[in-house]
């Protein structure tokens, strides 16, 4: 039954060429995204807001691919800055997460070096 039904779905769906699908990938972890978030939310907004307004208007992810290759180079570029500038403090604030279990309380004195380098270095604020 499973498998009718991906044959009827795949039979509707137009297909997506495996070029256009080609890009960069950020391949990071959970405790990495949760470490950067308040940073990142900032630095990639508008990137992510047309991804998801374009998600959301045309409900179909296949007509958003150059949204979502925006964001992506975004991020991308974004941990880049942070692997240049704040490395240090930024890996000893995601590792504070992943070992209590990405609890943000825990972590307070990591968050705060980071985001001290942010500002200096970067001059990027968290978003309060």
């Amino acid at each position: 039954r499973e498998l009718k039904r991906m044959k009827m779905a795949s039979s509707t769906v137009s297909q997506v060429s495996s070029q256009e699908l080609d890009a960069e990938e950020l391949n990071v972890t959970s405790a990495v995204l949760m470490g950067a978030a308040h940073h990142y939310g900032t630095h990639c907004k508008t990137q992510n807001e047309a991804f998801m307004e374009c998600r959301i208007e045309s409900k179909d992810p296949r007509k958003c691919l150059k949204e979502g290759k925006e964001l992506t180079k975004c991020a991308l570029d974004f941990f880049k800055k942070i692997k240049g500038s704040c490395n240090e403090a930024f890996t000893e604030h995601w590792t504070c997460l992943d070992y209590h279990n990405q609890e943000y309380s825990a972590c307070r004195k990591t968050q705060k070096v980071f985001d001290a380098c942010m500002s200096e270095k970067l001059g990027m604020n968290r978003d309060s």
